[in-house]
């Protein structure tokens, strides 16, 4: 007797069922009828009911076996009830077989989000990223005061694995409910199931220029996102992909070119400890926020007056037709189609003061020259990357005469970009080929002897982790260094994992760790206020005003009690634009924020140190 090859039946049972259901439903069948005649000659053969014939026992097996009772009557009687039995069977399997077909598809289809959405004044986010969890926490943050929001999200992750992600990274609010959505950001068919024509606002979060472009032009296929011009908020790479991006927005996509502003952010950070909290609290929605501000009372009036006309806001600008003017003179007439640049809690809380003396005391204000003279500085740069060609060149413009950079990188771009380099100023640029990781290299760059470090990502390594992991290990290694030989340089360290800064306990101001926050959060806002981009653009220029920390003591006497009114009209006298200030006893504790206070009230009355510091706008 041939043996059965198992391996050769399973392979013909797997055959008989990727046939389809018609085939698995015969084969079945047939299986059930063979052991219903099996059983049949085996209860006959046995004489176990000699009552019956064996057509009759096998009738009423075959009844039994299809769930249903056997019928009497004759055997022409008794087949066509058979028959009617099996074809109701067989229908009705159909039938069920598909409602519940369509049920698991369309379960199949919510899980993988594939579903349309049927929203309105909902913000749209195209692209999944790490950096998405700081973008859904601040339009949290943004919608707290509303009734309702909505967040839709077009990942490249099935909803499942989105869902998961966000459950412990993202602080669920019950006035925003996220929907999420699973496809190809630049499929116009995947596009047209979020409902873009009545978005709110659209987020590309796409950190490849090329897939940028692509996203716009699949996005514009939907008339009504042109025709309602509804806002767009992207971030570009490269600058040199600007223009064409540009074309490809047709005016109303708005630009963040990331490196440029990281660049441009590092630079002023690195010789400035303390700008990126400002700006984080600048562009965080739990706290003050930048508003353009129309008041028909100050038309007419001057910029000096527009700034000493509010308590609870910091004008800081004014917005005209051909820009953003920060920190304009003092004498700049304010006209009537133009906006003021409001530093506030929320919009509908600006509002101007009608009794100035409850801001403003008696104490006469000093007028000398706040401008410190500025002695060399010794700045450390370590690693290199994208960024870091607008870095070096900022701080060329920034630093002191007879100032020395040292850059410490393994790049070949790094030697190609110093040779480039056209210095009209006193500046020494060096480059140190090594290890960043390595301690006993830190420790040859004589880089105790720095005022200022820089610690960037380097662009050296395949992937994020890879380079964040770095940048830690040269961070331990750095506070060691200045532990153990006492140094007292300041330390800006750059990560691009966010997860990874949470990781690094702040020790103080000067130690912040940068990642790209700063630009996420700028998207955020750029998508709940579009003509942010102005102000950002401006902020960002390495020419006209920035951000710098002045000691109070040269703007008043602070032996007793003074109002932050009289420090704002102090610093306008220098023609600069106070907007904070900072309590340097205050550096190491983060639950103060460092120290940082941006936009207080003027009519606060503070008792201050001689070390501690106002935070303004000024050109130089």
């Amino acid at each position: 007797m041939k043996i059965i090859d198992k391996d050769k039946l399973n392979y013909r049972i797997e055959n008989i069922l990727s046939s389809g259901s018609f085939s698995t439903i015969i084969a079945l069948s047939a299986v059930v009828i063979l052991l219903i005649i099996f059983l049949t000659i085996l209860v006959w053969s046995s004489g176990s009911n000699p009552g019956q014939s064996f057509a009759d026992q096998l009738w009423i097996y075959f009844n039994t076996g299809f769930g249903r009772s056997a019928q009497d009557g004759t055997w022409v009687y008794r087949s066509v009830t058979f028959i009617l039995v099996v074809v109701s069977i067989f229908f009705s399997s159909i039938i069920i077989g598909s409602i519940a077909s369509e049920i698991n598809s369309k379960i199949l289809d919510l899980r993988q989000g594939k579903s349309k959405v049927i929203e309105s004044n909902h913000t749209i986010i195209l692209g999944w990223s790490e950096s998405i969890y700081i973008i859904i926490n601040e339009l949290i943050e943004a919608n707290s005061n509303q009734s309702s929001g909505c967040i839709v999200i077009l990942g490249n992750k099935n909803n499942l694995e989105m869902q998961e992600q966000l459950n412990d990274k993202v602080n669920s609010d019950k006035n925003t409910k996220i929907i999420l959505r699973s496809g190809s950001a630049s499929s116009p068919d995947d596009l047209t199931r979020l409902s873009a024509g009545s978005a709110k606002s659209i987020i590309i979060n796409i950190d490849d220029d090329i897939e940028v472009v692509k996203t716009i032009l699949a996005v514009f296929k939907n008339k009504k996102v042109l025709e309602r011009r509804i806002p767009i908020a992207c971030k570009i790479c490269d600058s040199s992909n600007l223009s064409v991006a540009k074309i490809a927005g047709k005016g109303l996509v708005k630009f963040l070119p990331i490196y440029n502003f990281i660049g441009r952010i590092d630079a002023q950070a690195s010789l400035q400890p303390g700008i990126a909290e400002v700006l984080l609290e600048l562009l965080d929605f739990a706290g003050s926020e930048v508003y353009f501000h129309t008041e028909a009372s100050l038309v007419n009036k001057t910029y000096k007056e527009a700034v000493l006309s509010y308590d609870s806001s910091s004008v800081v600008g004014i917005l005209t037709d051909e820009g953003a003017l920060i920190n304009p003179p003092l004498t700049k007439v304010i006209n009537e189609s133009d906006q003021l640049i409001v530093i506030a809690m929320d919009d509908d809380r600006i509002d101007i003061i009608n009794d100035r003396s409850t801001i403003f005391s008696d104490t006469k204000p000093l007028t000398s020259s706040t401008k410190e003279p500025q002695s060399p500085k010794n700045l450390h740069i370590l690693g290199w990357n994208n960024a870091a060609p607008i870095i070096l060149n900022d701080l060329i413009d920034y630093l002191p005469p007879h100032s020395t950079i040292t850059i410490s990188s393994r790049s070949t771009e790094v030697s190609n970009h110093i040779n480039s380099l056209q210095l009209n100023r006193p500046i020494s640029v060096n480059h140190l080929v090594g290890d960043i990781r390595n301690k006993e290299f830190l420790e040859s760059t004589k880089i105790h002897k720095a005022s200022n470090v820089l610690l960037l990502s380097s662009s050296s390594y395949n992937d994020h982790e890879s380079a964040d992991a770095a940048a830690l290990f040269s961070l331990i290694n750095l506070r060691e260094i200045r532990d153990q030989s006492n140094a007292d340089f300041t330390i800006l360290s750059e990560v691009l994992d966010p997860r990874i800064s949470e990781l690094i306990s702040v020790e103080k101001s000067d130690d912040f760790v940068m990642s790209e926050r700063i630009v996420n959060l700028m998207l955020a806002q750029l998508s709940e206020n579009p003509d942010l981009e102005i102000f950002f653009n401006e902020l960002m220029q390495p020419q006209g005003s920035e951000i710098y920390f002045r000691k109070i003591s040269h703007y008043i006497d602070i032996t007793k009690k003074v109002k932050f009114g009289d420090i704002a009209a102090s610093a306008l006298n220098n023609s600069e634009t106070a907007i904070g200030y900072r309590i340097n006893a205050q550096s190491k504790k983060k639950s103060k924020n460092f120290g940082i206070y941006v936009n207080p009230r003027k009519s606060d009355e503070i008792l201050f140190s001689n070390k501690d510091e106002v935070i303004v706008f000024s050109d130089n």
